[in-house]
């Protein structure tokens, strides 16, 4: 599978689990829907973790004003 569809994928289940999250949290009364809020809950988080994991790490990366930033505070201390 390619990484785009990977992304896809998670975000669709990011947005299923999170809809499904929000539609039962106004049915805790019911027993059947407290634990689908809790296993939609789960899958947001596993999804959300999926998703963040298919994006590259870079561990050298700084946004352009953050290296002048630690720069000029370096030359000041």
């Amino acid at each position: 599978m390619s990484n785009n569809k990977s992304k896809g994928f998670a975000k669709t289940g990011m947005i299923v689990s999170l809809l499904a999250a929000a539609g039962t949290a106004f049915f805790q009364d019911n027993k059947k829907a407290k634990c689908l809020h809790i296993v939609s809950g789960v899958a947001l988080v596993g999804f959300s973790y999926w998703h963040h994991s298919l994006y590259k790490k870079e561990p050298g990366r700084l946004k352009r004003g953050t290296k002048s930033q630690i720069q000029y505070a370096e030359e000041r201390s």
